[in-house]
């Protein structure tokens, strides 16, 4: 029989006390085992990831999980929550799962955490959902998540969680830049790589440090500024690891291309192609070949251009179209300038490939780039005229009548000003969109057909309409497709004039003008209607 009290010398302690302090025992020993586990099977992933075992890492983590769940674990655990955070982030890398059932977990796993106010897991899952939508091209979606991950980061009081937030946000507002771009645009940019810059300095970040260098570099190279963008990218180290190291020699290669410096070009492509082949991944030995082929070719080197044009022909089976579509572009534009003069169906079919692919990544474009930079301060300045209107509510109610009278004559001007408003909104918008169309067509360097044949605008000498075809005819040859110049005429740069209800010609290209009939080099006759002699008068 079990006495009521467990006597000491002194005192006699309650057996309920021991009892505690006994369950208390075995709960922190069970706590420590499911924390070692845990460490067990971090250490078992590892291990398969170096390996590149993929098979292996899968089947471990569904083990882990049925552990987890058998051993009664709370999603909330911040252990558990990291396994699933990783379980669904390699599932997504090794193409498991797709990009939406990713974001499935990660959302239900960030709900979790906010459950138990973990910033830090709050913060990681964000980032994850923001590179997910950055990988959809979701540009609005991954800047909404990463200002949240942001945000998460500076709660959770974790620096470095913080520096990588805001990275994301560099690589995010990098891939919304629009086009065509002025230098200007990227001022804020600069501002903010050099704001992470110094956190890393700060706080002693050494991965934030150097990818904050990166993206910097990036940005001076968009603005042609390549003496700053070399200096940040001879201060990062060849030490420093696989990921960084690669991306450095990568936009040195961009450097000695834009300024053709052949010798650097060729000691950098030769940089990059080590780093590339040691990191295995396809896009990024794309992206080496890229530069090798166009360097190849550039020293007019036959040969190493017919290997690397093969070598790039094979990483395009390799990669996820839909993904990189950067890289995939300047892949098909590169592939199609090899082919010119070689094999003119090859040309075509890349031609019409890096077509498409521009087509889709202007449409992602579309989500204003200026409203993503200017986010946070038109929500400042929203902030700031609703406290101001508190305020005067505040004053006017001291009298009854005079608030009313105020009030009244408050909402008259306010939907005064909300409709004048609007319209000047309206009208900014119209003239932003109308000065954008006008820059995209003088800028415009080619013309892609409902057919899909792009036809270079400086080669083109006139146009001719013959019910519902138009005819295109150039140096080299005549392209017809099923079209009406009316459709074709807002795209075109001012260079373009109509001079008959079935012609357009290009006026770089006008040899004599008479009554009737204008004349193209070398000596094309043209008619010209009366209705529009005069108009072409004014434009030549």
């Amino acid at each position: 029989m079990i006495p009521l009290f467990l006597h000491t010398k002194d005192r006699r302690i309650p057996r309920w006390l021991y009892v505690f302090l006994f369950v208390g025992m075995l709960w922190d020993l069970s706590w420590a085992q499911q924390n070692d586990r845990f460490q067990e099977f971090n250490r078992e992933i590892a291990t398969f990831s170096q390996h590149k075992d993929t098979t292996a890492v899968t089947e471990a983590f569904e083990k882990w999980n049925q552990w987890a769940i058998k051993q009664g674990i709370p999603k909330t655990d911040n252990d558990y929550l990291e396994f699933r955070l990783n379980h669904a982030r390699y599932l997504l890398r090794f193409s498991k799962i797709a990009v939406d059932s990713a974001l499935t977990r990660y959302h239900t796993i960030y709900d979790d955490a906010v459950s138990v106010s973990n910033y830090t897991m709050q913060t990681k899952t964000l980032g994850f959902m923001a590179n997910a939508y950055r990988s959809k091209r979701e540009l609005g979606k991954a800047f909404e998540y990463n200002q949240k991950e942001i945000a998460a980061a500076k709660l959770s009081g974790d620096n470095e969680l913080v520096g990588r937030a805001l990275i994301t946000e560099l690589d995010i507002a990098y891939n919304s830049l629009p086009s065509p771009m002025q230098p200007e645009d990227l001022n804020e940019l600069i501002d903010k790589g050099n704001y992470v810059i110094t956190l890393a300095e700060e706080h002693d970040l050494a991965s934030v440090l150097s990818f904050g260098k990166l993206y910097l570099s990036k940005f001076y190279i968009k603005q042609d500024a390549f003496t700053e963008a070399e200096e940040i990218l001879f201060s990062i180290a060849d030490t420093e690891p696989l990921p960084v190291t690669f991306s450095k020699y990568e936009h040195l290669c961009e450097i000695a291309k834009e300024t053709q410096d052949l010798d650097a070009y060729r000691s950098y492509t030769l940089a990059f192609k080590t780093k590339a082949y040691q990191t295995k991944r396809p896009f990024v030995a794309l992206n080496a070949h890229n530069y090798l082929l166009d360097y190849s070719m550039r020293i007019k080197d036959e040969d190493s251009s017919r290997y690397y044009a093969q070598r790039l022909e094979h990483n395009l089976t390799e990669v996820d179209t839909t993904k990189y579509l950067d890289f995939l572009d300047i892949s098909y534009a590169s592939l199609a300038n090899y082919y010119k003069g070689k094999d003119a169906q090859k040309e075509l079919q890349y031609l019409s490939y890096s077509a498409e692919i521009n087509r889709i990544i202007s449409l992602h474009q579309k989500q204003a780039f200026s409203a993503i930079l200017k986010y946070k301060s038109e929500l400042a300045a929203l902030e700031s005229e609703n406290t101001d209107l508190a305020k005067s509510n505040t004053t006017a109610k001291n009298r009854l009548l005079l608030v009313v009278g105020l009030l009244l004559l408050l909402g008259v001007v306010v939907v005064v000003v909300l409709k004048m408003y609007q319209r000047s909104r309206q009208r900014a918008t119209d003239a932003v969109r109308e000065k954008q169309h006008i820059e995209e067509t003088v800028n415009r360097k080619n013309i892609e057909l409902n057919n899909k044949q792009r036809i270079y605008l400086d080669t083109l000498k006139y146009m001719k309409a013959d019910r519902n075809y138009v005819e295109f005819y150039t140096n080299e040859k005549r392209f017809v497709d099923r079209n009406v110049l009316s459709s074709l005429l807002g795209n075109l740069p001012p260079n373009f004039v109509q001079v008959h209800r079935s012609y357009v010609v290009n006026k770089n290209f006008i040899k004599t003008l008479t009554s009737s009939r204008v004349v193209l080099f070398p000596d094309i006759e043209v008619p010209v209607s009366r209705t529009y002699r005069t108009k072409l008068k004014e434009v030549l």
